[in-house]
């Protein structure tokens, strides 16, 4: 190429700007596009936490302890009595139509029973099929039974002349303390949203890199594209890199900033290290773009990887279920993704206010992923890409 003609050139950084620009949807990749679904992924969870759930109750007795114990469902927050029925069939149906997640069933004899000192069961059946209702409801339920069951043999022991004190003593001799030490609302705005918001950064990130490079091998215009980089393979790589690169780090410093600062999740433990574990998550994901679209050549192949890589990696990520019980395939693919590392430094430095050093494992290992990923697509890609042959491919 003359020295005009380089002249004439403009260079890969300049280039990669003008498509962008020219492109609205690759552009919104990089902008308003994840902004957008992170919010409203945010707004599903901004509750925190399940209230109002409804079930129905089967009240045989109909006394006044067993209508009290109605009332302190209702007047629980996490429970609605949706409604009253008369039979199991009735709430069977309700049951399967989810308008409730469960129903209890109190006896006929409920009052009897326990103002003559015996034990009266009530029956509490519920879909398990969802398990965040089904244990927020039963913890619920049980708060409440086990309330009024207290309250009615501390009143039955001080009419026999038993301190309050005593009483309470006697009726629970062993008590357990219980001391949530993160997350101490059990809010599933910390516990998914918080979690949920790197996995779906990681699906852009992969997204974005694999079709800026693809298209110049769709569309043959690889020579163009290296020529502005006058020849380097590392400076046209590094110039489709970098503005993923500076975006999503940006956008996981403006997640890092909303909850923090505006939902008052403040980073408890190390600041540095989230901030070091964010810009790690990026650069290996990067790297696994580049070498997804290196060693396939083909954007569609390439889209159809990011798609079976990223997509489901919250799933093996550990946060929905615990990776330690995961049979040994499933984990090792876990392990195998830098989201898992990831998820696992923040929890410790955003929840559970670790120092910096916890995490120096899992960062070496997204560390490394970044690396060893990133050269070997750029050589694969410096190698094969700029051969007439891997071009025009879907």
């Amino acid at each position: 190429m003359t020295d005009t003609a380089q002249q004439q050139t403009p260079s890969v950084f300049r280039r990669e700007w003008a498509r962008l620009r020219a492109d609205f949807w690759d552009l919104g990749m990089l902008s308003w596009i994840p902004v957008l679904l992170c919010g409203i992924l945010w707004l599903i969870f901004s509750a925190g936490i399940a209230r109002d759930l409804p079930i129905a109750v089967i009240d045989k007795d109909n006394s006044t302890l067993s209508r009290q114990l109605t009332r302190w469902l209702d007047a629980c927050p996490g429970i609605q009595v949706h409604e009253q029925v008369q039979a199991s069939d009735q709430a069977l149906q309700l049951l399967r139509e989810r308008t409730v997640f469960g129903y209890l069933v109190i006896p006929d004899d409920f009052e009897k029973q326990l103002l003559g000192g015996r034990q009266a069961t009530v029956q509490w059946l519920y879909n398990a099929q969802f398990s965040s209702h089904a244990g927020a409801l039963s913890r619920d339920v049980r708060t409440v039974t086990t309330t009024l069951s207290a309250g009615i043999e501390m009143t039955a022991r001080a009419k026999q002349g038993v301190s309050t004190i005593q009483a309470a003593a006697q009726f629970e001799p062993v008590r357990t303390q219980l001391n949530s030490l993160y997350n101490e609302n059990i809010s599933y705005e910390a516990f998914l949203t918080l979690a949920l918001m790197p996995s779906m950064l990681q699906i852009f990130i992969v997204i974005a890199v694999v079709t800026a490079i693809g298209r110049e091998l769709r569309d043959g215009t690889v020579p163009l594209w290296l020529a502005s980089a006058k020849g380097s393979w590392l400076r046209a790589v590094a110039a489709k890199l970098v503005f993923p690169l500076i975006t999503y780090s940006a956008l996981a410093l403006l997640y890092l900033l909303f909850f923090s600062l505006v939902r008052d999740w403040a980073v408890a433990g190390s600041l540095v290290g989230l901030l070091l574990s964010m810009l790690l998550l990026v650069l290996a994901y990067c790297g696994l773009a580049l070498l997804l679209i290196a060693a396939t050549l083909s954007l569609r192949l390439s889209l159809s990887g990011a798609a079976f890589i990223t997509a489901p990696a919250f799933a093996f990520a550990g946060q929905a279920f615990p990776l330690l019980a995961m049979p040994p395939l499933a984990r090792g693919w876990a392990e195998a993704l830098p989201l898992t590392h990831y998820l696992q430094l923040q929890t410790s430095y955003w929840l559970a206010g670790a120092p910096w050093s916890y995490g120096l494992k899992e960062m070496l290992i997204l560390a490394a992923f970044a690396i060893v990923c990133g050269a070997v697509g750029l050589l694969l890609l410096s190698r094969r890409a700029n051969a007439p042959a891997a071009w025009g491919r879907t």
